[in-house]
């Protein structure tokens, strides 16, 4: 009985030079993958700032230190000090929630050692709240002067700063309400905004308001997605 020929398979050869890997490599890290990253670390800002209280003070704070820092004529070494020091804050804050969910994710046991990780996270955001308090007040003393001449400045602009931040706290503050509300607080925050960005002497400082406002609106809205309000 005569025997079937043996099959023979073709051998799998890899892209000459490796280039096709790479091709594939340099298209997942290239611009798209950049905002892909951008976009991943802004939800996870936004998630943080949701689900938080802690984060929601900061974030709130933030936008009351960036408004009253750009009515005032400030070195530049001050206000990219003010800015550093808002952002070193967020940062320790989404480090300590990140830790945070680490935890969790271990264990669900009380356990001695996810206490101290836990305790040592949030002593992280006390000591980098405190020192950017310290910076902050330092900072203030130091351009007293350009504090003062920046008084008549308040009278006029103040109510509307206020009211950026009032808005933000409605957004970020927790509670059942009507999405329209809420709508109207982002739309008239960032319209409030916009018509300071005008006569503001300083658009860095302007500029750090206006992204965590957006910051509390995006977090708005997550957690209505989410059910959490």
């Amino acid at each position: 009985m005569p025997q079937p020929a043996p099959v023979r398979c073709a051998p799998v050869r890899p892209p000459r030079g490796g280039r096709g890997g790479a091709t594939v490599a340099s298209g997942a890290r290239g611009a798209g993958g950049l905002v892909r990253s951008l976009g991943h670390a802004f939800r996870g800002a936004v998630e943080v700032t949701a689900r938080e209280r802690n984060m929601k003070i900061h974030v709130g704070a933030g936008v009351a230190v960036g408004l009253l820092g750009s009515e005032v004529a400030l070195p530049w070494e001050a206000r990219a000090l003010l800015v550093v020091c808002v952002a070193v804050v967020l940062g320790a804050e989404l480090a300590n929630s990140a830790l945070e969910s680490l935890v969790d994710l271990a264990t669900t046991e009380r356990r001695p050692e996810a206490r101290r990780a836990k305790d040592a996270a949030a002593a992280s955001v006390l000591v980098a709240a405190a020192g950017s308090a310290l910076a902050g007040a330092r900072i203030l003393w130091a351009n007293r002067e350009a504090v003062w001449a920046a008084l008549p400045r308040f009278a006029p602009r103040g109510p509307a700063g206020v009211a950026v931040v009032l808005l933000a706290a409605w957004l970020l503050v927790p509670g059942r309400r009507p999405l329209a509300l809420d709508a109207l607080a982002a739309l008239g925050g960032a319209a409030v905004l916009v018509a300071l960005a005008g006569a503001s002497p300083d658009r860095l400082l302007w500029g750090l308001s206006a992204l965590l406002f957006a910051l509390a609106a995006a977090s708005a809205r997550r957690a209505r997605a989410e059910g959490l309000r």
